[in-house]
């Protein structure tokens, strides 16, 4: 399976204070990390109800590109034409702060259980952050504290409902 990463159009539209694309390929967007492969990314959109072909989308679109060059695009694409990407929606702010305090709560708890005092500079971080985008951004960090203090099993589970979360959050979607 094909591995994507974000290309400049990509991370721009992420860093715009109001994306040009719909809530929902954002957040797709937001799980093409350069290191999960398509099948990942897709089984994860799946799980929060994302578009299946928000892949092809992105990437036709200049969103996403493949990491190593020289394999084969996200589907198929027998002369398909491209598909516009749907213009969001004015986005409900109540239902987008439910989603951030949600994310919030979940990784502070989680760092100070997980973590304890050597999870305190990370809890500086979230408390820091102001932005859905901030939050994502220290998943992976604390991620991997995790995995060094716990082992596999429980970093998995922490970086599962973590990005679970945080993709419910960014499509404005009821947890």
């Amino acid at each position: 399976m094909p591995v994507y990463k974000k290309t400049e159009k990509g991370m721009n539209e992420l860093l715009a204070p109001s994306p040009h694309i719909d809530a929902r390929l954002v957040s797709v967007l937001i799980l093409v990390d350069g290191q999960r492969d398509s099948a990942e990314v897709n089984r994860l959109a799946k799980e929060v109800s994302l578009p299946a072909d928000a892949l092809d989308i992105l990437f036709h679109g200049g969103f996403i590109d493949q990491k190593f060059k020289g394999s084969a695009g996200p589907a198929d694409t027998k002369n398909e034409p491209l598909r516009q990407a749907v213009v969001p929606k004015p986005g409900d702010a109540s239902a987008r702060l439910k989603g951030f305090k949600a994310l919030y709560s979940y990784l502070v708890e989680e760092t100070k259980a997980l973590l304890g005092l050597r999870g305190f500079v990370y809890q500086l971080r979230i408390e820091r952050a102001t932005t859905l985008l901030e939050l994502k951004a220290l998943i992976e960090p604390i991620g991997q504290a995790v995995l060094k203090k716990h082992g596999f099993e429980i970093a998995q589970n922490f970086m599962r409902e973590s990005e679970r979360l945080a993709v419910a959050a960014i499509a404005e979607r009821e947890l």
